[in-house]
C-alpha cells in the first residue's frame, strides 16, 4: 500500500525460538522411537515369561504342590512299585512337610506299615530294602507309634516289648528295633507326628501288632519296654 494512504502497514509474524514448539516433528519422532523401544522390551519380557512357564512341568491336577500318593492299598512289608504311586497336587494344608515329590523316592522301597490308597507317602512310611538285612526272610518291617521313644533311650538293634496304652495288653514280645523316628516333625495339618519305631516282625507278630494298632483309639500309642540284652526270649 502506498505511503500516505492512512492504512497501517501489513504486519508480519516472525517465528519465535524453537522452544516455543516443544512438540515439533523431530521431538515427536524421538518420542515415538522411545515408545517403540519400550514396547519391544515389554513384549520381549512377556515372551520370556511365557516360554519359562511352558517349559516348567505343569502340576498334575489343579493348584498345589506336587505330592506322591499311593494308588492302591499297600500291605506292610510289600515293596512299592511304579504302578503303586502317582503324583498329584495337594495344598499345603493337606500334605505333611516331609511328603515325597518324586516316584523314584518310593519305588523299590518297602512299606513300613499298611498304606491306604490315596495316602501321602513320606520317608517315615517306607524303609530301604537293606533295613531287614540279617533278619529272617519271612520278617517284615512295620512302623508303629510309641510313647516317647527317646526318653527310654531306645536304639536300633534293641529288643523291646510293646503294650497297648488303652488295655495294657502286650501286643509284641521280644522284637528287634530297626529304626527310631523321634517326634517333632509336623504334618501339613499342623499336628506334631508321634514318635515311631520300625520293627522287624515275623508273620504272627505282625498280625498281633496290627490287631493291637486297630484297637487303639484316636491319639493313643503303644508303650515300649526295652529288654535286657543278655536275656532275649524271656
Amino acid at each position: 500500500m502506498r505511503p500516505g494512504s492512512g492504512a497501517r502497514p501489513e504486519s508480519r509474524t516472525r517465528p519465535g525460538p524453537r522452544s516455543q514448539w516443544p512438540d515439533g516433528p523431530r521431538r515427536r519422532g524421538a518420542r515415538r522411537s522411545r515408545w517403540r523401544r519400550w514396547l519391544a522390551a515389554v513384549l520381549a519380557g512377556a515372551a520370556a515369561l511365557v516360554t519359562i512357564g511352558a517349559l516348567r512341568p505343569a502340576p498334575a491336577d489343579g493348584v498345589g504342590a506336587l505330592t506322591l500318593v499311593a494308588l492302591r492299598d499297600v500291605a506292610a512289608g510289600e515293596v512299592v512299585s511304579a504302578d503303586d504311586v502317582e503324583l498329584v497336587n495337594r495344598p499345603g494344608s493337606e500334605r505333611p512337610a516331609t511328603a515325597l515329590t518324586a516316584p523314584e523316592a518310593a519305588v523299590g522301597r518297602t512299606a513300613a506299615g499298611p498304606i491306604a490308597a490315596r495316602e501321602v507317602l513320606t520317608p517315615e512310611r517306607l524303609v530301604g530294602g537293606d533295613l531287614l538285612a540279617g533278619q529272617p526272610s519271612d520278617h517284615v518291617a512295620l512302623s508303629v507309634p510309641v510313647v516317647d521313644a527317646s526318653s527310654v533311650g531306645v536304639r536300633p538293634g534293641n529288643r523291646v516289648d510293646l503294650y497297648a496304652t488303652g488295655s495294657g495288653a502286650r501286643v509284641a514280645s521280644d522284637v528287634v528295633v530297626l529304626a527310631v523316628h523321634d517326634s517333632g516333625q509336623t504334618t501339613g495339618l499342623g499336628v506334631a507326628a508321634p514318635p515311631r519305631l520300625t520293627l522287624a516282625l515275623g508273620p504272627p507278630q505282625a498280625a498281633e501288632v496290627a490287631r493291637g494298632l486297630g484297637a487303639l483309639e484316636a491319639g493313643q500309642s503303644l508303650v515300649l519296654a526295652i529288654r535286657h540284652p543278655a536275656a532275649p526270649g524271656q
